[in-house]
């Protein structure tokens, strides 16, 4: 990932509910435990966590974003960046009071990402898995404009088939929704969706046509210049029980 793309993520993406954070942590956490967001990217969820537990460690494969997240949230006592993946996180055995992952899950190799949630929680130990609620259907209609077919294959082959609940076992999680709103104009808009790893950059033929179909789409929905994004922050929250 390049650095313009993964500051755009930090930048656009939609904000997960504080909220959500807020609860996870009084519900999940005794006293002020050891937090993992595994795929933490630019920080946008393990922002929510910081300076509310002992510590977080915040996994994440991509170096742009792990930079990113380095100097959007600074380098503290409380948190450790690691260049990690969900399957490998370089984490100590039973040293995680909980388990935080975002959209990110739906990329995570289920059944080596499973042996490894079962390595590094210790007894006890919790996993709260964040995602977006899509109460009117935008982002899925946001990631179904472009029917170009090099953008569905790279849809297609980053994502596993699994529901969220796999990654709990043999429990059955509990699921939370944390209502929100937000608005955004075509500069927002865009940035979020050439945000994803599966867009195409500038060098690429089918940029152009990608583009357009997104500015399309965008004046279509949008009055005097602005989109409202009704949302919900999903969480399920849990103790797995693996095998």
């Amino acid at each position: 990932m390049t650095r313009d793309k993964a500051l755009k993520y930090a930048k656009y993406r939609l904000p997960y509910s504080t909220e959500a954070s807020e609860f996870v942590i009084q519900t999940a956490i005794v006293g002020q435990g050891v937090v993992a967001d595994i795929g933490a990217g630019s920080g946008i969820l393990t922002q929510h966590f910081v300076g509310k537990v002992r510590k977080v460690f915040a996994v994440e494969p991509e170096l742009e974003m792990l930079r990113i997240a380095q100097e959007l949230l600074g380098e503290r006592q409380d948190i450790e960046y690691i260049a990690g993946v969900a399957e490998d996180t370089k984490l100590l055995d039973k040293s995680v009071d909980l388990i935080v992952a975002a959209n990110a899950y739906h990329r995570f190799p289920p059944e080596s990402t499973i042996e490894e949630f079962k390595r590094i929680l210790k007894p006890g130990g919790m996993l709260a898995i964040f995602s977006y609620q899509d109460d009117f259907n935008f982002i899925r209609d946001t990631m179904h404009v472009s029917n170009i077919e090099q953008y569905i294959q790279r849809l297609t082959a980053t994502r596993h088939s699994e529901p969220v609940e796999y990654f709990y076992g043999d429990s059955a999680p509990s699921r939370f929704l944390f209502k929100q709103e937000h608005q955004e104009g075509w500069n927002e808009y865009w940035g979020a969706v050439i945000s994803s790893m599966e867009s195409p950059d500038e060098r690429e033929d089918w940029f152009v046509a990608f583009q357009d179909a997104h500015k399309q789409r965008f004046n279509d929905i949008a009055k005097d210049g602005v989109i409202s994004i009704k949302y919900s922050t999903e969480v399920w929250l849990g103790q797995p029980k693996y095998k």
